[in-house]
Protein backbone atom coordinates (compact mmCIF):
# COMPACT_ATOMS: atom_id res chain seq x y z
CA UNK A 1 0.00 0.00 0.00
CA UNK A 2 3.11 2.34 0.53
CA UNK A 3 4.69 1.56 -2.14
CA UNK A 4 1.13 1.77 -4.31
CA UNK A 5 1.09 5.24 -2.38
CA UNK A 6 4.49 6.85 -3.53
CA UNK A 7 4.18 5.50 -6.93
CA UNK A 8 1.06 7.95 -6.87
CA UNK A 9 2.70 10.81 -5.63
CA UNK A 10 5.43 10.54 -7.91
CA UNK A 11 3.43 10.16 -11.17
CA UNK A 12 1.25 13.48 -10.05
CA UNK A 13 4.51 15.56 -9.71
CA UNK A 14 5.35 14.60 -13.21
CA UNK A 15 2.50 15.55 -14.89
CA UNK A 16 2.63 18.71 -12.77
CA UNK A 17 6.03 18.69 -13.98
CA UNK A 18 5.21 18.25 -17.86
CA UNK A 19 2.11 21.03 -17.90
CA UNK A 20 4.23 23.56 -16.32
CA UNK A 21 7.22 22.94 -18.64
CA UNK A 22 4.70 23.14 -21.37
CA UNK A 23 2.75 26.33 -20.43
CA UNK A 24 6.45 28.08 -20.22
CA UNK A 25 7.14 26.76 -23.37
CA UNK A 26 4.02 27.90 -24.90
CA UNK A 27 4.16 31.28 -23.67
CA UNK A 28 7.98 32.25 -24.21
CA UNK A 29 8.90 30.43 -27.82
CA UNK A 30 6.48 33.38 -28.96
CA UNK A 31 8.26 36.61 -27.82
CA UNK A 32 11.10 37.39 -29.67
CA UNK A 33 13.25 38.71 -26.30
CA UNK A 34 12.61 35.24 -24.63
CA UNK A 35 15.93 33.27 -24.84
CA UNK A 36 13.30 29.68 -24.24
CA UNK A 37 12.39 28.84 -27.76
CA UNK A 38 11.79 25.21 -27.91
CA UNK A 39 10.48 22.87 -25.58
CA UNK A 40 13.71 21.36 -24.55
CA UNK A 41 15.15 25.25 -23.95
CA UNK A 42 11.77 24.93 -21.50
CA UNK A 43 12.94 21.45 -20.09
CA UNK A 44 16.41 22.41 -20.02
CA UNK A 45 15.74 25.51 -17.74
CA UNK A 46 13.17 23.77 -14.98
CA UNK A 47 16.08 21.31 -14.56
CA UNK A 48 18.51 23.81 -13.97
CA UNK A 49 16.11 25.39 -12.25
CA UNK A 50 14.60 22.35 -10.07
CA UNK A 51 18.41 21.45 -9.40
CA UNK A 52 19.31 25.03 -7.81
CA UNK A 53 22.18 24.97 -10.07
CA UNK A 54 21.19 28.01 -11.85
CA UNK A 55 23.41 29.06 -14.87
CA UNK A 56 21.04 31.65 -16.39
CA UNK A 57 21.38 30.94 -19.54
CA UNK A 58 17.59 30.59 -19.69
CA UNK A 59 14.91 32.52 -18.39
CA UNK A 60 11.31 33.39 -18.91
CA UNK A 61 10.35 37.10 -19.70
CA UNK A 62 7.13 36.92 -20.05
CA UNK A 63 4.34 37.39 -16.71
CA UNK A 64 2.99 33.91 -16.89
CA UNK A 65 6.52 32.17 -17.50
CA UNK A 66 7.58 33.89 -14.45
CA UNK A 67 4.32 32.75 -12.37
CA UNK A 68 4.98 29.17 -13.52
CA UNK A 69 8.45 29.58 -12.84
CA UNK A 70 7.97 30.28 -8.97
CA UNK A 71 6.75 26.37 -9.05
CA UNK A 72 10.05 25.51 -10.42
CA UNK A 73 11.99 27.51 -7.41
CA UNK A 74 9.35 26.66 -4.66
CA UNK A 75 9.72 23.00 -6.42
CA UNK A 76 13.28 22.93 -6.16
CA UNK A 77 13.45 23.42 -2.19
CA UNK A 78 11.51 20.17 -2.40
CA UNK A 79 13.49 18.28 -5.00
CA UNK A 80 16.24 19.34 -3.05
CA UNK A 81 14.97 18.46 0.34
CA UNK A 82 13.61 14.87 -1.28
CA UNK A 83 17.18 13.78 -2.59
CA UNK A 84 18.87 15.01 0.65
CA UNK A 85 16.77 12.91 2.97
CA UNK A 86 16.76 9.91 0.23
CA UNK A 87 20.71 10.12 0.54
CA UNK A 88 20.13 10.63 4.47
CA UNK A 89 17.72 7.95 4.87
CA UNK A 90 19.71 5.23 2.69
CA UNK A 91 23.03 6.01 4.56
CA UNK A 92 21.33 5.50 7.72
CA UNK A 93 20.20 2.40 6.47
CA UNK A 94 23.52 0.92 5.49
CA UNK A 95 24.93 1.73 8.53
CA UNK A 96 21.81 0.28 10.58
CA UNK A 97 22.50 -2.87 8.66
CA UNK A 98 26.21 -3.13 8.94
CA UNK A 99 25.18 -2.78 12.94
CA UNK A 100 22.32 -5.30 13.06
CA UNK A 101 24.96 -7.69 11.42
CA UNK A 102 22.91 -8.10 7.78
CA UNK A 103 25.94 -7.63 5.84
CA UNK A 104 27.50 -10.74 7.31
CA UNK A 105 31.09 -11.82 8.28
CA UNK A 106 33.61 -13.33 7.06
CA UNK A 107 34.53 -14.94 10.82
CA UNK A 108 36.25 -18.16 10.29
CA UNK A 109 36.87 -20.97 13.17
CA UNK A 110 34.85 -18.92 15.60
CA UNK A 111 32.02 -19.78 18.01
CA UNK A 112 28.30 -18.86 17.42
CA UNK A 113 26.13 -18.04 20.51
CA UNK A 114 22.81 -18.02 19.83
CA UNK A 115 20.85 -16.31 22.53
CA UNK A 116 22.06 -13.68 24.82
CA UNK A 117 21.85 -13.73 28.34
CA UNK A 118 24.31 -12.92 31.20
CA UNK A 119 25.67 -16.84 30.79
CA UNK A 120 26.25 -15.92 27.18
CA UNK A 121 28.19 -12.74 28.16
CA UNK A 122 30.66 -14.76 30.34
CA UNK A 123 30.87 -17.33 28.13
CA UNK A 124 31.82 -14.11 25.40
CA UNK A 125 34.07 -12.62 28.12
CA UNK A 126 35.97 -16.15 28.13
CA UNK A 127 36.51 -15.92 24.82
CA UNK A 128 37.36 -12.65 23.90
CA UNK A 129 40.19 -12.75 26.50
CA UNK A 130 41.72 -16.05 24.22
CA UNK A 131 41.47 -13.83 21.13
CA UNK A 132 38.59 -15.86 19.27
CA UNK A 133 36.18 -14.61 17.76
CA UNK A 134 32.44 -15.17 18.08
CA UNK A 135 29.07 -14.39 16.44
CA UNK A 136 26.19 -13.57 18.56
CA UNK A 137 22.82 -13.66 17.40
CA UNK A 138 19.79 -12.22 19.69
CA UNK A 139 16.51 -10.95 18.80
CA UNK A 140 16.78 -8.27 21.05
CA UNK A 141 17.36 -5.08 19.07
CA UNK A 142 18.92 -3.69 22.70
CA UNK A 143 21.50 -6.00 23.05
CA UNK A 144 23.28 -5.17 19.96
CA UNK A 145 23.98 -1.64 21.40
CA UNK A 146 25.26 -3.29 24.56
CA UNK A 147 27.67 -5.67 23.07
CA UNK A 148 29.43 -3.37 20.99
CA UNK A 149 29.95 -1.04 23.78
CA UNK A 150 31.16 -3.93 25.68
CA UNK A 151 33.14 -6.02 23.37
CA UNK A 152 35.47 -5.07 20.10
CA UNK A 153 33.88 -5.57 17.41
CA UNK A 154 37.37 -6.80 16.09
CA UNK A 155 36.80 -10.57 17.59
CA UNK A 156 32.77 -9.65 18.50
CA UNK A 157 29.81 -9.82 15.58
CA UNK A 158 26.64 -9.51 16.28
CA UNK A 159 23.17 -10.62 14.44
CA UNK A 160 19.98 -8.88 14.94
CA UNK A 161 17.30 -12.20 13.83
CA UNK A 162 14.79 -13.98 14.90
CA UNK A 163 16.07 -17.40 16.07
CA UNK A 164 14.14 -19.94 13.73
CA UNK A 165 14.87 -18.11 10.54
CA UNK A 166 17.82 -20.04 9.67
CA UNK A 167 18.35 -18.22 6.66
CA UNK A 168 20.05 -15.47 8.17
CA UNK A 169 22.17 -18.15 9.68
CA UNK A 170 23.97 -17.88 7.10
CA UNK A 171 25.39 -13.95 7.47
CA UNK A 172 27.09 -15.25 10.98
CA UNK A 173 29.63 -17.50 8.40
CA UNK A 174 28.23 -20.70 10.47
CA UNK A 175 28.77 -23.00 8.02
CA UNK A 176 32.57 -21.75 8.87
CA UNK A 177 32.59 -21.59 12.40
CA UNK A 178 34.21 -23.93 14.77
CA UNK A 179 31.41 -24.44 17.27
CA UNK A 180 27.55 -23.29 17.54
CA UNK A 181 26.65 -22.52 21.24
CA UNK A 182 22.70 -22.84 21.88
CA UNK A 183 22.25 -21.07 24.91
CA UNK A 184 18.35 -21.13 25.72
CA UNK A 185 17.32 -20.90 29.51
CA UNK A 186 14.51 -23.55 28.34
CA UNK A 187 15.86 -27.11 27.58
CA UNK A 188 12.76 -27.30 25.06
CA UNK A 189 13.86 -24.07 23.07
CA UNK A 190 17.81 -25.69 22.73
CA UNK A 191 15.87 -29.10 21.52
CA UNK A 192 13.75 -26.77 19.12
CA UNK A 193 16.39 -24.55 17.83
CA UNK A 194 18.92 -27.92 17.37
CA UNK A 195 15.98 -29.68 15.18
CA UNK A 196 16.04 -26.51 12.92
CA UNK A 197 19.50 -25.22 12.51
CA UNK A 198 20.71 -29.02 11.94
CA UNK A 199 18.57 -29.86 9.07
CA UNK A 200 20.24 -26.92 7.38
CA UNK A 201 23.82 -27.78 8.95
CA UNK A 202 23.95 -31.67 9.94
CA UNK A 203 27.68 -31.67 10.07
CA UNK A 204 28.56 -28.75 12.72
CA UNK A 205 30.31 -28.96 16.36
CA UNK A 206 27.40 -28.20 18.37
CA UNK A 207 27.42 -27.30 22.42
CA UNK A 208 24.25 -26.98 24.12
CA UNK A 209 24.03 -25.15 27.77
CA UNK A 210 21.27 -27.72 29.81
CA UNK A 211 19.65 -26.91 32.54
CA UNK A 212 18.48 -30.33 33.46
CA UNK A 213 22.04 -32.74 33.22
CA UNK A 214 19.69 -35.88 33.40
CA UNK A 215 18.89 -34.85 28.63
CA UNK A 216 22.92 -35.10 28.07
CA UNK A 217 22.20 -38.65 26.46
CA UNK A 218 19.08 -37.30 24.94
CA UNK A 219 21.10 -34.41 23.09
CA UNK A 220 24.16 -36.55 22.64
CA UNK A 221 21.93 -39.08 20.46
CA UNK A 222 20.77 -36.21 18.47
CA UNK A 223 24.56 -35.48 17.26
CA UNK A 224 25.39 -32.55 20.22
CA UNK A 225 29.12 -32.88 20.43
CA UNK A 226 29.26 -31.53 24.30
CA UNK A 227 26.58 -30.95 26.62
CA UNK A 228 27.13 -28.46 29.75
CA UNK A 229 25.09 -28.51 32.42
CA UNK A 230 25.03 -24.95 34.47
CA UNK A 231 23.75 -26.05 37.86
CA UNK A 232 25.91 -29.19 37.18
CA UNK A 233 29.40 -27.57 36.78
CA UNK A 234 28.40 -24.80 39.50
CA UNK A 235 27.08 -27.12 42.36
CA UNK A 236 30.45 -29.66 41.99
CA UNK A 237 32.66 -26.37 41.93
CA UNK A 238 30.66 -25.61 45.01
CA UNK A 239 31.65 -28.62 46.53
CA UNK A 240 35.26 -28.75 46.02
CA UNK A 241 34.99 -25.31 47.86
CA UNK A 242 33.47 -26.82 50.72
CA UNK A 243 35.99 -29.84 50.53
CA UNK A 244 39.07 -28.80 49.22
CA UNK A 245 38.99 -25.02 48.93
CA UNK A 246 42.47 -24.72 47.52
CA UNK A 247 41.96 -27.30 44.97
CA UNK A 248 38.08 -25.13 43.97
CA UNK A 249 40.69 -22.17 43.44
CA UNK A 250 43.22 -23.74 41.29
CA UNK A 251 40.16 -25.28 39.11
CA UNK A 252 38.51 -22.23 38.92
CA UNK A 253 41.39 -20.81 38.02
CA UNK A 254 42.20 -23.04 35.01
CA UNK A 255 38.53 -22.82 33.95
CA UNK A 256 39.32 -18.81 32.81
CA UNK A 257 41.28 -17.70 29.90
CA UNK A 258 44.67 -16.15 30.81
CA UNK A 259 44.64 -12.63 30.92
CA UNK A 260 48.24 -12.02 32.46
CA UNK A 261 51.14 -12.93 30.93
CA UNK A 262 51.66 -15.52 34.07
CA UNK A 263 47.99 -16.60 33.87
CA UNK A 264 47.39 -20.19 33.94
CA UNK A 265 45.16 -21.34 31.61
CA UNK A 266 43.66 -25.08 29.73
CA UNK A 267 43.94 -25.07 26.25
CA UNK A 268 43.81 -26.73 23.14
CA UNK A 269 45.45 -27.42 20.12
CA UNK A 270 44.72 -29.37 17.07
CA UNK A 271 47.55 -31.72 15.31
CA UNK A 272 48.07 -30.34 11.90
CA UNK A 273 50.60 -32.47 9.56
CA UNK A 274 53.33 -29.40 10.39
CA UNK A 275 53.43 -30.12 13.60
CA UNK A 276 56.78 -30.83 14.61
CA UNK A 277 55.93 -33.17 17.56
CA UNK A 278 54.10 -35.22 15.53
CA UNK A 279 54.17 -39.18 16.43
CA UNK A 280 55.99 -38.38 19.55
CA UNK A 281 54.93 -40.33 22.63
CA UNK A 282 52.92 -38.61 25.17
CA UNK A 283 55.52 -38.83 27.85
CA UNK A 284 58.22 -37.41 25.82
CA UNK A 285 55.78 -34.31 24.99
CA UNK A 286 55.33 -34.30 28.15
CA UNK A 287 58.70 -33.56 29.42
CA UNK A 288 59.41 -31.71 25.94
CA UNK A 289 56.66 -29.54 26.44
CA UNK A 290 57.30 -28.59 30.19
CA UNK A 291 61.23 -28.16 29.39
CA UNK A 292 60.63 -25.95 26.33
CA UNK A 293 57.66 -23.88 27.15
CA UNK A 294 56.73 -24.51 31.06
CA UNK A 295 53.48 -26.26 29.47
CA UNK A 296 51.80 -29.02 31.08
CA UNK A 297 50.21 -32.06 28.88
CA UNK A 298 46.89 -33.06 30.83
CA UNK A 299 45.14 -34.77 27.83
CA UNK A 300 45.10 -35.79 24.72
CA UNK A 301 41.82 -36.40 22.15
CA UNK A 302 42.33 -39.07 19.70
CA UNK A 303 39.28 -39.51 17.27
CA UNK A 304 37.89 -43.24 16.85
CA UNK A 305 35.71 -42.55 13.70
CA UNK A 306 32.92 -41.11 15.05
CA UNK A 307 33.81 -39.18 18.04
CA UNK A 308 37.18 -37.63 19.99
CA UNK A 309 37.61 -39.88 22.85
CA UNK A 310 39.67 -38.12 25.66
CA UNK A 311 42.57 -39.40 27.72
CA UNK A 312 43.71 -37.73 30.70
CA UNK A 313 47.10 -37.90 31.81
CA UNK A 314 48.22 -39.71 28.83
CA UNK A 315 51.27 -42.03 29.37
CA UNK A 316 54.27 -43.15 26.60
CA UNK A 317 51.46 -45.98 24.79
CA UNK A 318 49.72 -43.12 23.20
CA UNK A 319 51.43 -41.28 19.94
CA UNK A 320 50.42 -38.07 18.71
CA UNK A 321 48.53 -38.40 15.33
CA UNK A 322 46.94 -35.70 12.95
CA UNK A 323 43.80 -34.37 13.68
CA UNK A 324 44.66 -35.30 17.30
CA UNK A 325 43.73 -32.60 20.10
CA UNK A 326 46.22 -31.50 22.78
CA UNK A 327 44.70 -30.87 25.88
CA UNK A 328 47.66 -28.12 28.10
CA UNK A 329 47.90 -26.24 31.11
CA UNK A 330 49.95 -23.14 30.63
CA UNK A 331 50.18 -19.28 30.42
CA UNK A 332 49.38 -16.41 27.95
CA UNK A 333 53.34 -15.89 27.61
CA UNK A 334 53.82 -19.84 26.73
CA UNK A 335 50.55 -19.97 24.52
CA UNK A 336 52.06 -17.40 22.66
CA UNK A 337 55.16 -19.42 22.14
CA UNK A 338 53.97 -22.94 21.39
CA UNK A 339 52.20 -21.19 18.38
CA UNK A 340 55.24 -21.35 16.52
CA UNK A 341 55.68 -24.81 17.01
CA UNK A 342 52.38 -26.24 16.60
CA UNK A 343 51.24 -23.44 13.62
CA UNK A 344 47.90 -23.32 15.23
CA UNK A 345 45.99 -21.02 17.45
CA UNK A 346 43.97 -22.72 20.04
CA UNK A 347 40.39 -23.96 20.19
CA UNK A 348 39.04 -26.17 17.56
Amino acid sequence: MKKNKTILYVLIALLIYFIAVTIVYLVESNKSDSNIKSFSDAVWYSIITLTTIGYGDKFPVTGLGKIVALIFVFGSVGVLGFVISQISNKILKIMEDKKLGYNGTKFQNHVVIINWNPFAMQILSEIVNANQKAVIVTKNKNDVDYIYNNFDDKNTFVLYSDFFDTTILSKTNIEKSATVLLNFEDDTENLVQLISIKANYPNLNYVISLNNPSLKSTFQSLGVTFTLSKNEVAAKLVASYVFEPQVAAITEGFMSSATNDDDLGMMQYKVIPENEYLNFKCLDLFIELKKQFNMILVGISKFDGKNHVLHRNPGNDISVAVNDYLVVLGTKLSKEKVFQKFKVEEGI
